[in-house]
C-alpha cells in the first residue's frame, strides 16, 4: 500500500491525537488543524509539520483526504466544505447529530463522487471481524439474540448523549450482523447531568427475521464493561473488549434444549491476530482514496446507524409525552 497519500486531520483532542500518531507512523499526515488545542501546535512543532489554516488545507491539491475529529456539532459544516473542495472525508464517530444532516452530507458526497466514511471503529477490530467469520461459517447456528453492554465512568459530553457517544459503536456492530434495520424499538433512559439527552439507555430492538437485541449503554457506571454477545441455536460468541487480547473472544457451546433444560459445555477461547483497530480503519480510508472502493463503514452504513439512533431518540421522547 502506498503510504504517501496525504491527509489533513481536523481536531486534536483525546482521540484526534491517536489518529495523528497513526497517520504520522504511516507517512500520511499532512498537517493537524485545531485552533482550540495547544497539543495540536505542539505535535506539529515536534514533528516539523506545516501550520495550515482550514482554507489552505482545502486549496492544497496534494492533500487528498480530510479526517474530522472535532466536536460532533461541527462535523456537517466541516465535511461539506471538504467534499465541495474535492476532498475524501473520514468523520470520526458520531457521524453527526441528526439523520437530516447525515443525508445532507451523503448527498454532497454522491454529487462530488467523494469517499465519505465514518469511524465506526469496532468494524475494524480483528476480534469483531473474526466473530462475523465464525457466524458466517455456522459456528453458532441461526442467530436468536444479540446483547450489547457498554458501561464506563467516562466523559460526559455537553452537546451529545450516550446514544451518540457509546451506543453508536454497538448499533454499528448490530447492523453489521443483522444486515437490516429494526422494525420495532422499546427504550428507557435516565438523565442526571447537564448535557443533551440521556446518560444511560436500555433498548430492545426487534427485527423482521425474529432476531432480538438488548442494548445497554451508560457513561455514569462506576465500573467498565464492553461486552458484545451473540446467542445462536448452537451456542454463543462473546466479544469482551475489557479482557487481555487473547481472552477477548470466546465460544460458549452451551444451549437451551426444547424441554428448557440447559446443556452446559465449557467455553473455549478463539485466538485472533492482534492489531490496532484504529490503524486498520485508517488503512481502509487510504485504500478507499487510492482505489475508489467503497469502505466498510461508508455513508450508507453511517445513515443506517444514524437512523437507529434517531429511532431511539424519538422513542424516548414519545415516552415522556
Amino acid at each position: 500500500m502506498n503510504k504517501k497519500v496525504k491527509i489533513a486531520l481536523i481536531g486534536c483532542g483525546n482521540w484526534g491525537k491517536n489518529i495523528a500518531r497513526n497517520l504520522l507512523e504511516m507517512g500520511s499526515l499532512a498537517c493537524v488543524y485545531d485552533p482550540e488545542s495547544s497539543q495540536a501546535k505542539e505535535f506539529m512543532d515536534k514533528n516539523k509539520l506545516p501550520e495550515l489554516s482550514y482554507e489552505e488545507i482545502l486549496l492544497d491539491k496534494d492533500i487528498k483526504g480530510v479526517i474530522i475529529a472535532s466536536p460532533a456539532q461541527t462535523h456537517k459544516e466541516i465535511a461539506i466544505k471538504a467534499i465541495n473542495n474535492n476532498k475524501d472525508v473520514l468523520i470520526e464517530k458520531p457521524f453527526c447529530l441528526s439523520l437530516k444532516d447525515a443525508k445532507a452530507m451523503s448527498e454532497h458526497a454522491i454529487k462530488k463522487n467523494s469517499i465519505l466514511m465514518v469511524g465506526h471503529l469496532l468494524n475494524y477490530h480483528n476480534v469483531f471481524i473474526e466473530m462475523k467469520k465464525q457466524i458466517n461459517e455456522g459456528k453458532i447456528g441461526s442467530i436468536k439474540n444479540i446483547r450489547a453492554h457498554r458501561f464506563a465512568l467516562g466523559s460526559i459530553r455537553q452537546f451529545e448523549s450516550v446514544i451518540y457517544d457509546l451506543a453508536a459503536h454497538d448499533i454499528s456492530m448490530i447492523l453489521a450482523i443483522t444486515k437490516a434495520l429494526p422494525t420495532k424499538i422499546l427504550a428507557h433512559s435516565i438523565h442526571h447531568n447537564l448535557n443533551l439527552g440521556p446518560d444511560a439507555i436500555s433498548v430492545k430492538l426487534l427485527f423482521q427475521n425474529g432476531i432480538t437485541v438488548l442494548l445497554n449503554s451508560d457513561w455514569m457506571c462506576p465500573y467498565k464493561e464492553h461486552r458484545f454477545s451473540i446467542i445462536g441455536s448452537k451456542g454463543s460468541l462473546i466479544f469482551d473488549d475489557t479482557r487481555e487480547w487473547d481472552d477477548k473472544l470466546y465460544f460458549n457451546p452451551s444451549t437451551i434444549k426444547s424441554d428448557n433444560a440447559i446443556d452446559f459445555v465449557p467455553s473455549t477461547r478463539i485466538i485472533v491476530k492482534k492489531s490496532e483497530p484504529l490503524k486498520n480503519e485508517l488503512e481502509e480510508f487510504i485504500n478507499a482514496i487510492q482505489t475508489r472502493k467503497s469502505p466498510i463503514t461508508n455513508y450508507k452504513e453511517a445513515i443506517g446507524v444514524q437512523t437507529v439512533m434517531e429511532m431511539i431518540e424519538n422513542k424516548l421522547k414519545n415516552n415522556q409525552a
